[in-house]
C-alpha cells in the first residue's frame, strides 16, 4: 500500500530496560489523514481551495488484527498480535472499541514490524475518506473515497527503538491522500459522476476509472515512518 505511513512513536528511555526485569509497556493504535487541507489532483496548486483541490477532512479506517513483532539487541524477539474489529476515526484517531490493550516488553529494539489487517467481512468498506472537491470552474462537490479490501498494511524498521517499563507507545497510520490521487487527472475528477445525493463516490462500483489509479497507489508500496 502506497504511502501509507506508519508513525511509532516512543518517548526514548533515558537508560536502556531488559524484556526479562520489566513488565512491559502499552501498545496503542490510532490513525489519521495526513495533510487533510491540501490534497490536490495532478498538477494544481497544494494551496487548499484552489480550483482542481481535494481536502479529504474524515472518515475511519476498519480492521480486524494487529500484529507486533519487535527483535532485541540482544538476539530475542517477541511477537504480539490483537484480533478484533474495530473502527478508528479519523478525525479524532479514537478506535471503538479500543486498541490500547497489547502488551509489549520493553528494552532496546533493534527491528520492529507492524501489521495491520482490514476488515473484510461483508460490502462494509473498510476504509472511507470524506471531504470536498473544488472544480476548475470554483464550485464545490462533497467526495467520498471507499475502499474494501481483507489486505495488510506492513511496515518495519532496522532503527533501533528503546521503549520504557509502563510506557505507552502509539502506532499511528497516516493515510496520505495526496499522493494517492497524484495521478489523478483535474480533468477526470471535474467530469466525475455524482450521485442522487449530489456526492461524488469514488470505489469500486463508482467512478471506476479514478478508483482504480488510486488503488494502484494502495498497492505499489507503503512508506513506514517509526519515531
Amino acid at each position: 500500500m502506497k504511502n501509507l505511513l506508519f508513525a511509532f512513536m516512543a518517548v526514548v528511555a533515558l537508560s536502556s530496560c531488559s524484556k526479562d526485569d520489566t513488565s512491559g509497556a502499552t501498545l496503542k493504535l490510532t490513525a489519521g489523514i495526513e495533510n487533510p487541507s491540501a490534497t490536490q489532483a495532478k498538477g494544481v496548486s497544494l494551496l487548499a481551495k484552489e480550483p482542481g483541490t481535494l481536502d479529504f477532512t474524515s472518515g475511519y479506517i476498519w480492521i480486524s488484527e494487529v500484529v507486533f513483532d519487535g527483535d532485541f539487541a540482544s538476539g530475542e524477539s517477541v511477537s504480539k498480535s490483537i484480533g478484533r474489529f474495530s473502527k478508528i476515526d479519523f478525525a479524532t484517531g479514537v478506535a471503538e472499541p479500543s486498541l490500547d490493550d497489547v502488551t509489549i516488553p520493553s528494552g532496546t529494539y533493534t527491528n520492529v514490524y507492524l501489521g495491520i489487517e482490514l476488515r473484510d467481512e461483508d460490502a462494509q468498506p473498510s476504509i472511507i475518506m470524506e471531504g470536498t472537491y473544488t472544480r476548475t470552474d470554483n464550485t464545490e462537490v462533497p467526495v467520498r473515497f471507499e475502499f474494501n479490501s481483507g489486505e495488510v498494511f506492513e511496515a518495519e524498521t532496522d532503527q533501533t527503538v528503546v521503549v520504557a517499563d509502563e510506557q505507552v507507545v502509539t502506532a499511528k497510520i497516516v493515510f496520505d491522500p495526496n499522493v494517492w490521487f497524484s495521478v489523478v487527472s483535474v480533468n477526470m475528477l471535474d467530469n466525475a459522476n455524482l450521485n442522487a445525493e449530489g456526492v461524488m463516490v469514488i470505489s469500486g462500483s463508482r467512478n471506476e476509472a479514478i478508483f482504480d489509479l488510486v488503488a494502484d497507489r494502495l498497492d505499489v508500496s507503503t512508506d513506514a515512518v517509526f519515531y
